[in-house]
């Protein structure tokens, strides 16, 4: 849907899906970063102008898709 992207955001980053970067690319990217992060279905082109505030964006029509966390890695502090 060209009027609609994906927006993650977590503790550490936020990012979009845009003309480069689909959304199994989008959720790649946040899994690596390796914190939990909540992912949002926006309305909206991904160029739109928007605010966003605790971590969420401010679009009318904007839908939270859930949390995901993410496993931690073998070897990692606890």
């Amino acid at each position: 849907m060209k009027d609609q992207h994906f927006f993650a955001a977590s503790v550490s980053q936020w990012a979009t899906t845009n003309e480069t970067r689909d959304l199994p690319a989008l959720l790649e990217l946040m899994n690596e970063d390796g914190y939990s992060y909540n992912l949002f279905s926006v309305p909206v082109s991904h160029t739109t102008e928007y605010d966003i505030n605790m971590f969420q964006p401010q679009v009318p029509g904007t839908e939270w898709l859930g949390t995901f966390t993410v496993p931690k890695k073998k070897g990692s502090r606890k």
